[in-house]
């Protein structure tokens, strides 16, 4: 793999990415901890549709144990045997890894709902606004850039070290509840509804941010073969319709312009996110 890879940038022509390999090329990426956790589906459907646009052949392998976000990072500059990751950007990870910068979500990964247990709704609708929000306390995983977005706003933020225990301090009664964000919540909601979790009605909390895929900080052949089918996807309409066929039905149902919304800053946005570009970023009509 890493040989073809090399010979990407001499293949470039018009912009354009030649397949030369015979072999598809073996592209890893960090596995799920659990056969429950559906949060790697879209990322590998768009990764995959990112290789067929390119006109690269791309065989997807998961890595071999399941690793948390700031391990496979790690792994990924350290030729740990994992070729790409996609996370929250922010100026620190643009420094040490080679971000495409085109939000995989359109920007709904910024947008947040909170889990709560069913009993405390109440609790919640009659919170005046965000300093009444910020009395409480949320669970977040300790290396996701959303918590110290969160903490940098002031939110009291319990952090965990896996994912799988966000649910547990809540339903512990450690935390009052768990920002997730729009395009995840709902399924964590079945998952968790025979325990008492659902889905906070009143409150949308955002701020500004994308998740990118990240490759290795010099692997710019990979890099370039990544955006190069993004950007046809995205002309062709392909990206938003894959969007669309896993997330849309979702978004309808969650009615997010009716709710009251939270706007907090991102201190860790850098510089380049291509804000001004319309057509990277879901538009959300808020009342």
């Amino acid at each position: 793999m890493r040989r073809c890879l090399a010979l990407f940038l001499t293949w470039m022509v018009g912009g354009a990415l030649l397949p030369l390999c015979a072999q598809p090329l073996i592209i890893k990426y960090p596995a799920v901890a659990t056969m429950s956790d559906f949060r790697s589906e879209y990322p590998i459907a768009l990764l995959q549709l990112a290789f067929d646009k390119a006109g690269v052949k791309a065989e997807l392998q998961p890595s071999a144990e399941p690793m948390s976000k700031s391990r496979a990072l790690h792994l990924l500059n350290a030729n740990g045997g994992i070729d790409v990751v996609w996370t929250m950007t922010s100026s620190d990870r643009e420094l040490q890894y080679l971000p495409i910068r085109i939000p995989i979500y359109r920007g709904l990964g910024s947008y947040r709902l909170l889990l709560i247990k069913a009993a405390d709704q109440q609790k919640f609708s009659q919170l005046a606004d965000k300093k009444a929000l910020q009395q409480l306390r949320f669970a977040q995983v300790h290396d996701w850039v959303d918590t110290e977005i969160l903490r940098a706003s002031r939110f009291s933020i319990l952090a965990v070290s896996k994912y799988e225990n966000l649910f547990q301090m809540l339903l512990k009664d450690r935390v009052d509840a768990i920002p997730r964000g729009v395009l995840e919540i709902e399924a964590e909601r079945q998952t968790w509804r025979q325990q008492g979790l659902v889905i906070e009605t009143d409150w949308l909390i955002h701020y500004p941010g994308a998740v990118y895929f990240f490759v290795k900080q010099d692997n710019l052949a990979l890099a370039a073969t990544i955006e190069s089918g993004l950007r046809k996807a995205l002309a062709d309409g392909s990206f938003l319709a894959l969007f669309q066929q896993f997330f849309q039905k979702h978004l309808t149902q969650m009615a997010l312009e009716r709710r009251t919304v939270i706007e907090l800053p991102n201190p860790f946005l850098p510089p380049l996110t291509p804000i001004d570009d319309a057509s990277l970023w879901h538009k959300l009509e808020h009342q």
